[in-house]
């Protein structure tokens, strides 16, 4: 399976939709706004902004549950970025 996204345009989109299908798009292709933390969440996984994982927002982020399911995700991106 590819890693490319398919892309339909409007009478595609039309088309589908007389079928009976969904079509989704996907969220978090923009990278996540210049700020401090930001910045820092990327030089810790070794990436730039766009690189990162699709962020919860940052109130959320308090939370101890949602750093800890942020972590793993950085951890695996700093992985990839250590290998050659």
């Amino acid at each position: 399976m590819s890693d490319a996204r398919a892309t339909w345009d409007d009478y595609q989109r039309e088309m589908l939709h007389a079928l009976g299908h969904v079509v989704y798009v996907a969220v978090g292709d923009e990278p996540p706004p210049d700020t401090p933390l930001t910045q820092a969440l990327a030089r810790v996984a070794k990436t730039d902004l766009a690189g990162l994982p699709r962020l919860p927002d940052l109130d959320s982020l308090r939370k101890p549950a949602a750093k800890r399911a942020l972590w793993p995700a950085l951890r695996a991106l700093r992985k990839q970025a250590s290998r050659p």
